[in-house]
């Protein structure tokens, strides 16, 4: 028997350039499932995430909009993040004495807050993505409702 026969086929079977016809389309078809479903996208059990955002120097006026149970939002969509706990400071800042010796003080005006916020999400990969953040402490967050923004750091995560 014949590797290719005198019609062109591969072991009398299927024509080699419809082999490699079906080769292409079935490579092209792996590649594009690696692309989007590959190693990083493993769907994972739900879990919840609480975790802790440290924003500094902010006006009084802001905060004072903030309010437990706010959802958070991303782009135009709400998301399932929402606000457990606000604390406030007043604002530490680090200033240079007349010795030029750097020192703690407190700014009068200005508070720190601590926001303790939470969400449900898909554990999957090495990140942890709620809201369309990524959390990972002394990673930068934007805690954002319909009316606020605010800019903070994580400082703390609990996967529960």
């Amino acid at each position: 028997m014949k590797l290719v026969d005198d019609r062109g086929r591969l072991f009398g079977l299927i024509n080699v350039v419809d082999l490699l016809v079906l080769l292409a389309v079935l490579l092209a078809l792996g590649g594009a499932y690696y692309k989007y479903r590959g190693p990083g996208i493993i769907a994972g059990e739900e879990k919840t995430v609480r975790f802790v955002v440290l924003a500094p120097i902010q006006r009084p006026e802001v905060v004072a909009e903030m309010k437990v149970g706010d959802r958070m939002v991303s782009g135009s969509s709400y998301t399932n993040v929402v606000i457990k706990d606000i604390q406030t400071r007043p604002c530490e800042l680090v200033a240079t004495d007349s010795a030029g010796r750097r020192v703690k003080t407190t700014d009068p005006y200005y508070l720190d807050v601590i926001v303790t916020l939470e969400g449900k999400t898909k554990l999957s990969g090495a990140s942890i993505v709620l809201g369309g953040q990524e959390i990972r402490s002394g990673k930068k967050y934007f805690v954002k409702s319909l009316t606020y923004e605010i800019e903070g750091t994580v400082i703390h995560v609990e996967i529960h």
